[in-house]
């Protein structure tokens, strides 16, 4: 920490700890009644020689990176944010890197602790598990190499700050994604916490790492509920 804030990626990306909101501004921003505090991002410095045309080229991956850190930190502290990132209006999911290899039997005995109507899918070419339920209603493991996860299957916020460390490699790392079908932003907290505690508890049994789609660690089930307004 140094003064009142903190450098979020090593560099310029600087986040600011929360600071009360007065009345009059509240009101005129429209924001609820509990939402008393505001922290934000700012990129101090980066600027610096750079003309006008610079500074906007500049601009667009601080602002594209604080959508992810804000987001994850709204998530947690149950608040409001912007800029929304793309990955909030697609399927909530939470994702689970192992290094634990993983057969069917397996997958659907752990899953099934946490949503025992899951059934087994049908077997795929490309050697990914997937289990169909109502909540969660996907669960899929995405085995080392083909665990060249399409990017439509692991949406992960770049440079978040909590992200896995590059000590994962990609070789022999496993994907396990758990999803529902309503979209991330504003989904039912009760089906967001089912997510949540499911990712966990695949984590804790097959000594993964749960993130969620802002690229945090999950520690909690509630960090998967995204509050919408």
């Amino acid at each position: 920490m140094n003064h009142n804030w903190i450098c979020a990626d090593g560099q310029h990306f600087r986040l600011h700890e929360p600071g009360p909101i007065r009345p009059e501004m509240a009101s005129r921003a429209g924001l609820p009644g509990d939402i008393t505090h505001v922290c934000y991002v700012d990129w101090d410095g980066a600027e610096l020689g750079l003309n006008t045309q610079q500074r906007k080229r500049l601009a667009q991956p601080y602002t594209q990176k604080a959508g992810y850190v804000l987001g994850g930190l709204a998530a947690r502290f149950g608040g409001l944010w912007a800029p929304h990132p793309p990955e909030v209006t697609q399927p909530l999911r939470a994702y689970v890197l192992t290094t634990r290899d993983i057969d069917a039997a397996g997958l659907l005995g752990i899953a099934s602790q946490y949503a025992p109507a899951l059934a087994l899918g049908d077997p795929r070419s490309d050697k990914v598990i997937e289990l169909r339920g109502e909540v969660p209603s996907r669960v899929q493991f995405w085995p080392p190499y083909s665990a060249a996860v399409p990017k439509s299957e692991l949406i992960v916020g770049p440079e978040a700050p909590l992200l896995l460390d590059g000590s994962w490699p990609d070789d022999d790392t496993g994907v396990i994604v758990v999803g529902v079908d309503q979209a991330a932003l504003g989904a039912d907290p009760s089906v967001a916490r089912a997510v949540g505690t499911m990712a966990l508890g695949l984590a804790a049994q097959t000594g993964g790492v749960c993130v969620d789609i802002f690229g945090f660690t999950v520690r909690d089930a509630a960090d998967l509920v995204i509050r919408a307004g």
